[in-house]
């Protein structure tokens, strides 16, 4: 009976000296990393023209001044783009009427991948304004909206690249106040 609680005993410390030992194991850590790209946007024009009257002034002055560089007719086409753009987005009567005006500033590719072309019968109507228009460095814009969309106030964020003088990919985001 001793010699079973010896050779007992003797297993015991055996077990507990051999769990408490370092362990020969190597160890391996995964690290992950996420890039996150900054881009700089400026502004494109300090004040958007609200009334038909101040876009038609407006419009006189760009084609008075830019007519010194093609560079500067690019970004004068762009910036009437993304007006023509960002009021389509703020200011519609339904669905169907905010897609037909799209269809005239976007390449056939956008419109497709947005489904501007499918009619639909979802009962949505939003007057609104640009706050700003925004360009980087990559030719990218940012097209920020204020709207009352079925009564809602709603602050839209276009995103947008212009190809060939149309809307070739686009982004829409809404942005909600959380505080």
């Amino acid at each position: 009976m001793k010699r079973i609680v010896g050779f007992g005993l003797l297993i015991g410390m055996v077990l507990i000296a051999t769990a408490c030992g370092r362990s020969n194991k190597e160890e391996y850590t995964k690290t992950s990393s996420a890039t996150i790209e900054t881009v700089d946007m400026k502004p494109v024009e300090e004040k958007i023209p609200q009334s038909s009257n101040e876009v038609q002034e407006s419009t006189n002055r760009l084609k008075e001044t830019s007519s010194t560089t093609q560079a500067k007719e690019i970004k004068t086409d762009n910036k009437k783009l993304l007006e023509d753009y960002g009021n389509a987005y703020a200011n519609f009567s339904s669905i169907n009427d905010r897609n037909e005006k799209l269809k005239k500033v976007m390449t056939k590719e956008c419109i497709k991948e947005n489904g501007i072309d499918v009619k639909t019968g979802a009962k949505l109507e939003s007057t609104g304004k640009i706050v700003s228009i925004y360009q980087n460095d990559k030719q990218e814009y940012a097209v920020l909206l204020d709207c009352e969309q079925n009564g809602t106030q709603a602050k839209v964020l276009l995103l947008a690249k212009v190809k060939g003088n149309k809307i070739s990919e686009m982004t829409y985001n809404s942005v909600k106040k959380e505080y």
